[in-house]
């Protein structure tokens, strides 16, 4: 009797809504707590990210060529994604739905060649995937620059690219792990993170200034440009503009990634640098370095572990595609990381109507000159401030509670845009949605790579974004047809738009995921499997039957 009360009031304090079962705080209380936890933070957020970055201090050249490459692609991705629906209106004609259909294509092409290349990318390793892919993304970038019909357009928008980006950004994700430790993996994901939004950052203002200056340009420009595009001839655009610095930074990737090696830093510190793997890199520094940082004691991690250690070449594990599949659907870890895939998907939709639906509200809603980039670049802004402190406070959260958390945050983000037409309520969606981005986002990183075996990174990346084909489709239609119904681009006299109910309908389907999350938590946090998985391995390599058995406190 007694140990069901205990296993009861334990059940009570390690369920993820407990929060809702205390008694609330009294006012001063509850100011003195918040004061208290902002100093903590505060104090953990210095601590946490000067051990954070000591910890990376002796990692390879690799790991910052990662976020080299990062940072470019994401400049070039998310300044042609913020215009991807306007381009194709203005420059092309397409209406609201066709655009918003081509947008969610390009989307899920992306998974579609992922779900195809994810053995590729096992069996090629990160270098070479790297290098294929930036190439072939440069060529699909001068290719959308160059067009000016639609058929070589639509060639590179829904083949060349989004088969490029499935080399991109899962492959990057791939070699921070293997760039990395377990000492130093969480704070490497959460400084990824915020390598993206720098450039997301940059995108959104450039994106405002050029704008303003096509719109505003003498009318003798404007004729011009105008008689180029009725005789079918190539202008430079607003939106072209846009599209040729995303090429500049696609060149200076294709550098960078020639550069990457082919290496993993090696887990085990009692093990010196082996000889013969090693040794094709000595010349480079790598190797010299390790031996150097090991005979000295190597750098110190927030946990005391060493953070860099030898670094050692990294053979991918090959296999046939049909053992690859076997052995990945055959573990329960796979099946309980797919099913969180599956939950995570309505509010991770948002981000495509960040990109797609908001810039063209705005401009019909607020005029040609809406700040809709700066509007925009708020979500990175407050990622690069807040993903840092989120991550060196919570670095000893489970991931998995702090995607259950977080997906709460970004989901009500929505409907301050249902409750006013106004930039304040575009301001509020935008960093709402951000602080919630932060604090799950980056960990679903971080639990990806530690659920998936090592070498069977990119199977996993490949078969979990499987359900984002079934969303990034129909999103992109459905982005076109409420606009097209609720927020048209023109209206006719005593005709009013009706954008907040566009918006309600957003964020009525978006709350869906942190609720089905609550509901079905006793299984993707292994609570339910414990008794029938007693004695089989943990993903992480332990004796449990699941990893994530109680969120904790």
């Amino acid at each position: 009797m007694a140990s069901d009360s205990s296993d009861k009031a334990s059940s009570e304090h390690h369920h993820p809504c407990n929060f809702l079962l205390r008694p609330p705080l009294s006012g001063p209380t509850m100011i003195q707590t918040a004061l208290r936890k902002v100093r903590s933070t505060l104090g953990s957020f210095s601590a946490g990210t000067v051990a954070g970055l000591h910890s990376l201090s002796d990692s390879p050249p690799e790991l910052w060529k990662a976020y080299v490459l990062k940072f470019l692609d994401s400049y070039a991705y998310f300044s042609f994604s913020l215009i991807f629906t306007l381009f194709l209106s203005d420059d092309f004609g397409m209406s609201d739905i066709e655009a918003g259909t081509y947008y969610g294509a390009w989307g899920a092409l992306v998974t579609v060649f992922g779900l195809f290349t994810g053995t590729i990318i096992d069996n090629l390793g990160v270098a070479k995937c790297l290098r294929i892919g930036f190439v072939l993304s440069l060529l699909s970038r001068i290719g959308i620059l160059l067009a000016t019909s639609k058929p070589p357009l639509l060639f590179c928008i829904l083949f060349t690219l989004p088969l490029a980006n499935c080399l991109g950004i899962p492959v990057l994700t791939i070699g921070l792990r293997r760039y990395t430790n377990e000492s130093n993996r969480g704070f490497a994901f959460g400084l990824f993170y915020v390598v993206m939004n720098v450039g997301a950052l940059i995108a959104g203002p450039l994106v405002d200034r050029l704008t303003y200056f096509y719109n505003h340009r003498d009318d003798e420009d404007d004729a011009g440009e105008m008689q180029h595009q009725s005789t079918g001839g190539w202008v430079m655009t607003t939106n072209r503009a846009i599209v040729l610095s995303g090429v500049v930074a696609n060149v200076l990737a294709v550098f960078v990634a020639f550069t990457v090696r082919e290496i993993k830093v090696d887990a085990d510190e009692r093990e010196l640098v082996p000889s013969s793997a090693d040794e094709d890199y000595d010349d480079e520094g790598a190797g010299a370095s390790s031996r150097s940082s090991a005979a000295s004691g190597g750098g110190e991690s927030a946990t005391g572990r060493r953070s860099g250690g030898p670094v050692r070449k990294f053979e991918p594990l090959k296999g046939s595609t049909y053992r690859i599949l076997a052995d990945t659907l055959a573990q329960p870890s796979f099946r309980r990381f797919l099913v969180v895939c599956l939950l995570t998907l309505n509010v991770r939709m948002v981000f495509r109507h960040l990109d797609g639906t908001l810039p063209k509200y705005m401009v019909r809603e607020f005029g040609p000159d809406a700040p809709k980039g700066r509007v925009y670049s708020i979500n990175p802004a407050l990622i690069i401030v807040l993903v840092p402190i989120i991550t060196a406070s919570t670095s000893a959260v489970d991931p998995l509670v702090m995607i259950h958390n977080g997906t709460y945050v970004s989901a009500i983000s929505v409907f301050f845009l249902a409750c006013s037409t106004s930039i304040a309520a575009c301001v509020l969606f935008v960093v709402t949605l951000s602080v919630g981005e932060a604090i799950w986002s980056p960990r679903l990183y971080d639990y990806a790579m530690s659920v998936s075996p090592e070498g069977r990174e990119g199977t996993y990346m490949a078969l979990s974004s499987a359900p984002l084909f079934l969303a990034k489709l129909p999103v992109g239609f459905v982005s076109g047809l409420l606009l097209q119904r609720y927020c048209p681009e023109e209206v006719g006299d005593g005709e009013v738009r009706h954008s907040r109910t566009m918006w309600l309908i957003i964020g009525l389907t978006t709350v869906v995921s942190p609720i089905m999350t609550t509901v079905l938590w006793g299984y993707i946090s292994g609570r339910d499997s414990d008794k029938k998985e007693e004695g089989r391995d943990d993903p992480r390599g332990g004796d449990g039957a699941g990893y994530y058995q109680h969120p904790p406190r």
